[in-house]
């Protein structure tokens, strides 16, 4: 009789690699996030097994037999819309912090101040380490729970830690298959590239190849919202004044076009400045991100500018009230 195979889900966010799993058959046996609104999410999204919980402080006898371990590490410091801090470890005796440099990286890490061969991920992307570090005790105190296979996904700037995450997965019997995929061509309204590097573990043989992508079907964004929207999420019409004022007291020394995103929380932490001059790469979007293209043609005014932007782009409609906010560009994870 064949039994149903379990995947633990690391890092699990609101529940995306869950969800796929759980319609290709799978049972969840375990899911962690330490982020409480994601677990809240995760909850709704897949089911009540996961837990709030920061993976440094996990060990392999909190996590459940599983045939399959899926993490999506964090991909703030490999992405280009965060600061690429890379891949940091922080040594447990004497806290010394050390870069993981792919180009120089051959598995046998050792704290340069005091020897030691202890660390903690001190970046969140070296948190990839974390998932090796509860491999490790897990094949050394209970090696019947190995998973058979394990899952890494995360975003394009992965590209230059490839050669780590392979010489790891070497380290712990695992052969890497790496792949990069595009959401857009599986079914999903978004240009967004992911690498997907599975292990198989070498004892058990496991034959494995990638899915072919499709590329004859694209979907569009306007395919899946909605006509009607209700007034209360609309974009506020004196909001959408803001912007644009503000917008263009930068247009004289930034040039005639430019993208500007919620100038209103300029003390806001973000990477680079709200505003992008000509030729500029767009931004990455946010849900709490307002954003508009901002022209300006010889000899127009602000009034003819706004009046060109209510037609144009729909940042305000022909009354005067504020549209919805669109997605209209932003430069890829």
């Amino acid at each position: 009789m064949k039994r149903t195979l379990k995947v633990n889900d690391f890092f699990c966010g609101c529940g995306g690699m869950g969800i796929a799993f759980k319609n290709a058959g799978y049972e969840i046996a375990g899911a962690w996030d330490f982020d409480k609104y994601a677990v809240e999410t995760y909850r709704e999204n897949v089911g009540d097994h996961v837990q709030e919980a920061d993976i440094k402080d996990l060990h392999q006898a909190d996590i459940p037999k599983a045939d399959v371990w899926a993490f999506g590490f964090p991909c703030q410091d490999l992405s280009v819309a965060g600061k690429q801090k890379g891949m940091v470890l922080k040594c447990e005796d004497c806290g010394k912090e050390i870069e993981i440099k792919p180009e120089e990286y051959t598995g046998n890490t050792v704290c340069p101040g005091c020897g030691c061969t202890d660390f903690k991920a001190a970046s969140r992307s070296g948190c990839f380490f974390e998932i090796m570090r509860l491999l490790e005790e897990t094949e050394r105190e209970r090696a019947d729970a190995m998973p058979a296979v394990i899952i890494a996904e995360n975003v394009r700037g992965l590209r230059l830690y490839l050669p780590v995450l392979c010489l790891e997965y070497e380290r712990h019997g695992y052969t890497a298959h790496i792949e990069r995929f595009n959401s857009k061509y599986w079914g999903v309204p978004q240009n967004r590239d992911r690498y997907a590097v599975v292990g198989t573990r070498n004892k058990k043989g496991i034959q494995f190849t990638f899915p072919e992508e499709q590329h004859e079907l694209v979907p569009k964004l306007s395919d899946y919202l909605e006509k009607d929207v209700p007034e209360k999420y609309y974009l506020p019409d004196e909001k959408a004044q803001t912007i644009i004022t503000q917008a263009m007291e930068k247009l004289e020394k930034m040039g005639k076009c430019h993208a500007c995103i919620t100038p209103d929380r300029i003390n806001k932490r973000q990477n680079g400045p709200r505003a992008k001059a000509e030729e500029e790469p767009m931004f990455t979007l946010t849900a709490q991100d307002i954003h508009g293209v901002i022209v300006l043609e010889d000899g127009q005014t602000e009034e003819s500018v706004i009046a060109d932007i209510s037609e144009e782009t729909g940042l305000l409609d022909p009354n005067g009230c504020g549209k919805t906010l669109r997605v209209g560009g932003g430069a890829e994870a």
